[in-house]
């Protein structure tokens, strides 16, 4: 669960806490932001159906 997230066209932005990373987003199979203690990842449609 994300603390923020927005729709947009093709996917979706979500903004974090570290510890609430998924599988998807510690392998890097999806974008992702490191900023320290929080991420700003980056899931398009396709991974949504892929991973979500």
């Amino acid at each position: 669960m994300s603390w923020i997230s927005f729709r947009a066209a093709g996917g979706r932005l979500k903004i974090k806490p570290r510890w609430q990373q998924r599988w998807a987003e510690r392998n890097k199979k999806v974008k992702v932001v490191d900023l320290g203690l929080f991420l700003v990842t980056w899931w398009s449609d396709a991974d949504i159906q892929r991973y979500g």
